[in-house]
């Protein structure tokens, strides 16, 4: 031993070779007690094993991490994209299928390895139907997670015979509205058998991602807007489940039943000089009234021509080809009827329990809180102005409240509608805008103060039965829901109300009336049909999407006109 400090004391190399020796067994034992301390993933259920792009992968195991970090999924060979992940804990991750993925298998893969696989299946590549189970029963539900909730916890059901997947099956809560009511019904042919088969009920939202998970023995779902205490059942093909008691109680406030109209409502366009090859046609999108919690039923009485599609992601497509060439005129229209029942809704909020988001990794307030393709909720001049509105108030009700205040007593509201390609913050600057500005720029000032925020679209209808195009807002507070917002009504925009005391700027905060018909909840992207397609968009419309109109190489030219919807009768 001596001999080996004499040689470490005489020999510099020999003493850096040992202290060499000495950091690499040290490495080598840090190395080691890590892996022991970090174990590979397990993971043990996916759900659904069958789905479609767009839908929310449920995956369960253990040893995920409670933080994603460098961890990741991967589906199908490829890892998930920063976007694609909705949640992520030890124990569950949530992650959305993207509209890439293929059948194959999915992984999750942390520091200390890959876990072992599952087998994730596209429905949307499955190319025959599956055969129907002749063992499959009507729904049973044998258990609620909860007895009570407040809208949009999570409430889980037991049973069987739910079914794999949604499909066409759903959850249906009571409805906090009146029930339909046959006298207010038109007496039009085909209306009755094409109303809802549960008038008087509400489902979970997919605008919402109200829709968590579905299988053949759960089902978890968030108890939607507009839900009330009374009753819960599961509904599939097969027949509908029992009853079950529920009570929807929320500590913030209350929302109430306020009117309701039911209007005969006209859509649609005409088009001239369509020039081309025979083979020349434009395909458009006519936007259908929409149904929600607050406009239950729209129910389409006639349509004149037959659409190619009758109802594909909430519009019907129509294939407009050049008139016959022996006509003196080269004039083609599409028009379609609709029997639509409006509600109005009005609000009583606890100030003092309207709290911040707690839940932010909900799809809900990720979706409602970003700028979008018409939202500029992260523009530097929203940005500079939003302290100056809300100061330091934390309370997201009482944020919204403030906002709309400055609105009304700081912008004027211009009678008529402006140019399509107008800048919407050109109401910041100038102090004067539109409905479309108003919208626009109120929900780009709450997304900015992370309030969940959307702008509907749709049209007004003054008590001479006048229609014309409208925006308002919804901004939703946890554990209460939607809340209204008209701040073009409030800022004193000319209307014939119904009732003459909803003209004043106060009752439009928190209130909605039911003379107006909702065409969108918020922006939607159409994907072209051919990508050589050339597209028309049709902004500050009475509907929010991003086609309107496409013209294949075939055509030349041609003209259109889009008709603001028209009322054709009130009941």
């Amino acid at each position: 031993m001596s001999r080996f400090f004499y040689t470490l004391r005489k020999y510099p190399a020999a003493r850096f070779l040992a202290l060499a020796l000495f950091l690499a067994a040290g490495v080598s034992l840090l190395l080691f007690s890590t892996r022991s301390i970090l174990r590979k993933p397990v993971l043990t259920e996916i759900a659904p094993s069958v789905g479609a792009p767009g839908d929310i992968l449920i995956i369960r195991g253990e040893n995920f991490g409670r933080q994603r970090g460098s961890s990741y999924v991967e589906l199908s060979g490829n890892r998930l994209t920063e976007s694609g992940y909705v949640s992520w804990d030890d124990d569950l991750i949530k992650v959305i299928v993207p509209g890439s993925a293929e059948d194959g298998l999915v992984y999750v893969a942390t520091r200390a390895g890959k876990s072992n696989p599952e087998f994730f299946a596209n429905e949307l590549a499955i190319p025959v139907e599956m055969p129907e189970n002749p063992m499959s029963v009507v729904p049973i539900i044998t258990e609620l997670s909860v007895s009570e909730a407040a809208p949009g916890q999570i409430l889980s059901v037991s049973g069987r015979n739910f079914g794999a997947s949604r499909g066409e099956s759903n959850i249906y809560f009571t409805a906090h509205r009146e029930g339909a009511s046959e006298e207010n019904i038109p007496d039009m042919a085909g209306v009755e058998s094409q109303r809802p088969k549960y008038s008087g009920f509400v489902t979970p939202s997919e605008a919402d991602f109200d829709f968590e998970y579905w299988s053949e023995t759960e089902i978890r779902v968030r108890v939607p807007d507009g839900a009330a205490t009374g009753s819960v059942f599961v509904a599939t093909g097969e027949g509908r489940s029992a009853l079950q008691p529920f009570v929807v109680r929320s500590r913030v406030g209350e929302k109430t039943w306020a009117s309701r109209h039911t209007y005969l409502v006209q859509v649609g366009a005409d088009f001239h000089n369509i020039k081309g090859t025979d083979a020349a046609a434009v395909t458009i999108h006519v936007p259908r009234p929409i149904t929600f919690a607050w406009q239950p039923e729209a129910v389409m009485t006639e349509s004149v021509p037959e659409p190619a599609l009758l109802d594909y992601r909430g519009n019907s497509i129509f294939q407009i080809t050049p008139a016959d060439k022996t006509s003196a005129k080269n004039y083609s229209s599409a028009r379609q009827n609709y029997v639509v029942t409006s509600c109005g809704i009005e609000c009583w909020i606890n100030k003092d329990y309207a709290a911040p988001f707690k839940e932010k990794d909900r799809m809900l307030y990720k979706a409602f809180t970003r700028a979008d393709e018409i939202i500029p909720a992260a523009d530097k001049e929203i940005l500079a102005l939003l302290p100056n509105i809300i100061y330091q108030v934390k309370n997201p009700y009482r944020q919204a409240e403030l906002v709309y205040d400055y609105f009304v007593a700081n912008y004027k509201i211009l009678p008529k509608a402006r140019g399509a390609e107008s800048d919407v913050l050109d109401l910041v600057k100038r102090k004067r805008g539109d409905a479309y500005d108003f919208a626009v720029v109120y929900a780009a000032l709450l997304r900015a103060a992370g309030v969940p925020c959307r702008v509907l679209s749709g049209i007004l209808i003054d008590a001479d039965k006048q229609t014309k195009n409208h925006w308002w807002n919804e901004f939703y507070v946890e554990g209460f829901g939607w809340v209204p917002v008209d701040t073009a009504l409030g800022a004193g925009m000319e209307f014939k109300a119904f009732q003459s005391e909803r003209n004043s700027g106060k009752y439009y905060f928190g209130n909605i009336d039911a003379q107006r018909v909702v065409f969108s909840l918020s922006y939607k992207v159409i994907k072209q049909s051919l990508l050589s397609n050339k597209t028309v968009r049709i902004p500050r419309s009475f509907a929010l999407q991003s086609i309107w109109e496409e013209a294949g190489a075939d055509v030349e030219s041609y003209s259109s006109y889009w008709i603001v919807p028209a009322v054709l009768g009130i009941y």
